[in-house]
């Protein structure tokens, strides 16, 4: 939080300074996250211009787009109702610290489980 011309604000998502999560700001979430340039969403419609089927990738990549932001939208939601869940809860303070180490352990195996199968499927192991 800091002050600009007079006011004070913040850069933090709502709800992260301890103000509330509005359906308003949901929205905004699941709208900015559609918005944003999404380089499946470029290549699905590349590839059906190169098939010569512009109107059909259009819809496809506004379905694309409409899918994320609800997406966005309910994790959101379900973020929020599971607020109260977790409130109830107290983790020691050690165990958030460790939660990346363990996300990237698990990316990392299962990237290793990718090759592997990958590395047998072209006959290598």
């Amino acid at each position: 939080m800091h002050t600009h011309d007079g006011h004070t604000h913040s850069h933090a998502p709502p709800g992260a300074d301890g103000s509330r999560v509005t359906w308003r700001s949901l929205v905004a979430l699941g709208v900015s996250g559609g918005l944003v340039p999404c380089p499946s969403a470029l290549v699905l419609l590349l590839s059906a211009i190169s098939l010569g089927r512009l109107e059909f990738g259009m819809v496809l990549v506004v379905a694309f787009s409409v899918g994320l932001a609800l997406v966005l939208t309910g994790i959101g939601l379900l973020l929020v109702y599971a607020r109260r869940l977790f409130e109830r809860f107290t983790l020691a303070p050690r165990v958030p610290r460790f939660l990346p180490v363990a996300s990237a352990l698990g990316i990392t195996l299962a990237g290793l489980a990718i090759v592997l199968g990958a590395l047998r499927q072209a006959g290598v192991v």
